[in-house]
């Protein structure tokens, strides 16, 4: 549950991050745009309060619609053309009077008589009139201008327009970080695309593109692996070859060597043909294990990743292998020393590769150990593994043999596929091979060894 946990908050991450981005954007473009416009309109209405620049602006009107009339030789009782012309002016209202009587209004344009009977109109000192000189004689008019409310739809347009345009620069410059950090996922990729595997998979932030620049990283690293692996395995593979040509040239002469003296007859007597003839036998002994080698080092390298088995105790797994090693080598003239101190704790293992490694140790052992010396056989545990050793003195013929080590690769490759080691130490005319299995149960053998201790 904390682990799904984790990826959801994981997944929201980059969603959490654009949302704070938007969030910012906007909270600092409102707070933009409400010092415009307050700022804005306290500044213009203390522009607009000044009476003089607004009798400037009334009579700048005036003067425009004195033009119109006269252009157009309009009177008083053209009520059409003069409400076309407030339609094209910033003006909230316009009253036309004569000697007290309204002739026109532009709040009710099509009421507007100008008749003999219509009634008069009360005279305000508050109130600007201008004269007019119309095709039926001079009225006074009264503008009552709408300047303000032009110059606060603007200002307040403006300010809009101003917010936006900080709002888009907040989050462009907000998002190209995250931009510029895909455009570098793009070419590390294609850099990885193109087999360039050791320039490392930048993981930046805590989002769902560095959790996927993650996966790419792990992704790479193993390819690396496994290219590294395959590179080993054809060096190997090389090495094996070569040692293996040379020791089946070895033997493959000698047998030519004796066929000729045979086939030729240049033995003195049928006991020295004899002789001859169990050297062939040898010999062939030694190509078919040669053979054998092979075979067994391209079926363990052959193989997939072995399932491993239930833990179970490291006793219970080596007791009934090493005991048939021991009595095959004692029947064969060796001397064996056993610890029988079994090491406490559970290890997992593939069976088969078992009955293998102890049958390659016993096959080494008769092949380069020396018969009048004892071999020891040692097993040994910490809070981590458990170790079992072999250890034997090599015989003089032994060591003045070539060995192709391609037994020693089988067992390395075993183990390996084990999850454990394979060492070898040799020191002086003793050699010694450790078998390194790693504990199943770590803690539970730990807790052992310090109620012991």
């Amino acid at each position: 549950m904390k682990s799904t946990a984790r990826k959801s908050c994981r997944r929201k991450g980059l969603i959490a991050q654009l949302g704070g981005l938007l969030c910012l954007a906007g909270l600092v473009s409102g707070m933009l745009f409400l010092i415009l416009r307050v700022g804005g309109g306290v500044v213009l209405w203390h522009y607009l309060e000044d009476e003089r620049e607004q009798e400037r602006h009334v009579e700048e009107q005036i003067a425009s619609f004195q033009d119109y009339v006269t252009q157009h030789g309009l009177s008083t009782g053209d009520a059409r053309e003069l409400t076309e012309w407030v339609s094209k002016n910033p003006l909230i209202l316009m009253e036309i009077y004569r000697s007290n009587v309204l002739l026109y209004t532009s709040l009710a344009p099509e009421e507007s008589s100008g008749g003999e009977h219509d009634l008069e109109a009360p005279y305000y000192d508050w109130v600007s009139y201008y004269e007019v000189e119309f095709s039926d004689g001079l009225a006074d008019v009264v503008l009552y201008s709408g300047q303000a409310y032009q110059w606060d739809v603007c200002l307040t347009i403006a300010s809009l327009g101003l917010a936006f345009a900080v709002f888009l620069v907040i989050f462009i410059l907000g998002i190209r970080e995250l931009v510029n950090y895909i455009c570098l996922l793009s070419d590390q990729i294609q850099a990885m695309e193109g087999g360039d595997l050791d320039q490392e998979i930048l993981v930046k932030g805590n989002h769902e593109l560095s959790t996927l620049a993650r996966g790419l990283d792990s992704m790479r690293a193993s390819f690396r692996e496994q290219r590294e692996r395959e590179k080993e395995i054809y060096r190997n593979n090389q090495i094996i070859i070569t040692q293996m040509s040379h020791d089946l040239r070895t033997p493959l002469t000698a047998i030519q060597i004796y066929t000729d003296i045979l086939r030729y007859r240049k033995f003195e007597n049928s006991g020295q043909a004899e002789e001859y003839l169990n050297r062939i036998d040898g010999k062939i002994s030694q190509i078919k294990q040669l053979a054998e080698n092979i075979f067994e080092y391209s079926l363990v390298r052959g193989e997939p990743q072995v399932t491993l088995e239930a833990s179970e105790a490291f006793r219970e797994i080596f007791h009934d292998p090493l005991s048939e090693m021991a009595g095959y080598l004692e029947g064969q003239g060796f001397r064996l020393k056993l610890e029988t101190d079994w090491p406490e704790g559970n290890i997992r293992v593939y069976a088969p590769y078992i009955k293998r490694l102890m049958d390659n140790i016993a096959s080494n052992l008769l092949k380069y150990a020396n018969p009048s010396q004892t071999i020891s056989v040692a097993m040994a545990a910490d809070e981590r593994e458990i170790c079992f050793s072999v250890a034997n003195a090599v015989s003089p013929e032994a060591s003045s043999q070539r060995s192709s080590g391609i037994g020693l690769s089988n067992m390395r490759a075993m183990m390996e596929k084990m999850k454990g080691k394979l060492e070898t130490v040799q020191n002086g005319e003793v050699f010694q091979v450790t078998l390194r299995f790693p504990l199943a149960d770590v803690r539970t053998v730990y807790m052992k060894h310090a109620e012991n201790g």
